[in-house]
C-alpha cells in the first residue's frame, strides 16, 4: 500500500467490484466516487495532520510620505504619484491609501484597484470623495494573498513577542480600520474576502493591523483545501498508514451502487468507520490534553499598581517579564 496513487486505488476498486479496468465509462464513475469519498474524509475532522501546511508572508514596505505627493480628483478613480515608484515596491494592488488633509470625508481610506509595478499612475476601487488635491499620503499593504491551496488559517506566528498574533473576526478589524490608522508591527489578523471581491477563484487574503511600517516576517499555518480532483499518478494527502480508508469508503458506496449489494456495502462501511475512528483518536492524541493555565494578572497589578495603597508603589522595572525585542 505504500505510495498508493489514484490509478492504483482505481484499479483495486474495479477489481473488487469485478469491473474491467478497460471499461472507461465505469472507470470515470469510479473516479468521481473516489474523489467524493476523499473530500468527505477531509471534512470529517477540522484539523487533520495530513492537511496541515505553512507559508511565510513578508509584509511590504510602505510607500510615502517621503515619496512626494499624490494627485487625486474628486469623483475620479485615477491617481498619480509625483515620484515614480521603484520596481522593488512591486504592485500596489489592494494597498490602502490615506491622503493627508482630507476635509469632507475626513479619515477615509481608499483601496488600489489597479496598478502595474513601476508605474506612477493607479486606479482606486471607487471615485475619490474629498476635494481635488496634490497632497502627502501613506500607502501601506495590510492585505496579503494566502497560498492557493489554503482552506482555513489555524494561526499566524510573529516574532519578538510572548503573546501570539491575535485572531479577530473580519467585522472587528474592519471597524477598527475605519478610525485607527496606526502604523507598526502587526498585532492582530483575520481572513477576509478574496483578492477580487466576490470572486472565489482568486486567493483569499490575510488582513493584519496595524498597517505594517516595515518588512516583518509572518508564518501562516493553515489547512490545505481538497477541491482539486485527484487523478492519474497523483498521491493522496492521507498517509500510507491510513490510506486504506479510501478503499473501504469507496467500496462501501460502490457495492450498493454498481452491484446492488447492500450487505457487502455495509461490511465495508463498518471497516471505514472503524479506521476513521482510529484516525480521529490518533489526531486527538497529537493535540494533547486540556490544561489549566494560571493567568498573570498579579504581575500586571504590581506593575500598574493601585493609587493610595502600598502595593501601588511597587515597581519591578520596565524590563520585567518581557522579551528585549518587545516594545
Amino acid at each position: 500500500m505504500a505510495t498508493l496513487t489514484f490509478s492504483d486505488l482505481s484499479d483495486r476498486v474495479m477489481h473488487a467490484l469485478r469491473i474491467p479496468t478497460s471499461d472507461s465509462t465505469q472507470a470515470s464513475r469510479i473516479a468521481e466516487l473516489i474523489n467524493t469519498v476523499y473530500r468527505d474524509i477531509g471534512a470529517k475532522y477540522r484539523w487533520w495532520w495530513w492537511r496541515q501546511a505553512r507559508e511565510v508572508i513578508n509584509t511590504a514596505t510602505p510607500f510615502g510620505p517621503v515619496h512626494g505627493t499624490v494627485t487625486v480628483t474628486y469623483g475620479s478613480t485615477a491617481i498619480t504619484f509625483s515620484e515614480t515608484p521603484k520596481s522593488e515596491f512591486g504592485s500596489f494592488l489592494n494597498r490602502s491609501l490615506r491622503v493627508d488633509g482630507t476635509a469632507s470625508d475626513s479619515g477615509a481610506v481608499y483601496r488600489i484597484a489597479t496598478h502595474a509595478t513601476g508605474m506612477a499612475t493607479a486606479v482606486l476601487d471607487a471615485p475619490y470623495t474629498n476635494p481635488s488635491t496634490a497632497s502627502t499620503f501613506f500607502l501601506a499593504a495590510d492585505r496579503y494573498d494566502l497560498a492557493a491551496d489554503c482552506g482555513s488559517v489555524r494561526f499566524v506566528q510573529r516574532f519578538g513577542y510572548q503573546t501570539p498574533l491575535q485572531q479577530t473576526d473580519p467585522e472587528a478589524i474592519e471597524s477598527l480600520k475605519a478610525f485607527d490608522v496606526t502604523e507598526g508591527k502587526p498585532q492582530m489578523w483575520t481572513v477576509f474576502e478574496a483578492r477580487t471581491s466576490g470572486d472565489p477563484t482568486t486567493r483569499r487574503q490575510l488582513v493584519v493591523h496595524p498597517y505594517p511600517d516595515e518588512v516583518y516576517r509572518l508564518v501562516v499555518f493553515y489547512e490545505r483545501t481538497l477541491n482539486t480532483e485527484v487523478s492519474g499518478t497523483t498521491r493522496f494527502l492521507i498517509p500510507d498508514d491510513y490510506v486504506e480508508i479510501l478503499f473501504y469508503g469507496v467500496l462501501a458506496e460502490g457495492y450498493p451502487i454498481f452491484l446492488n449489494d447492500t450487505e457487502r456495502g455495509q461490511y465495508y462501511r463498518q471497516k471505514f468507520n472503524d479506521l476513521l475512528n482510529l484516525m480521529t483518536a490518533r489526531m486527538r492524541e497529537q493535540e494533547g490534553n486540556p490544561r489549566i493555565s494560571v493567568r498573570d494578572d498579579y504581575r500586571r497589578f504590581y506593575r500598574r499598581g493601585s493609587r493610595g495603597t502600598v502595593l501601588g508603589r511597587v515597581d519591578l522595572g520596565s524590563f520585567f517579564d518581557r522579551f528585549p525585542t518587545e516594545p
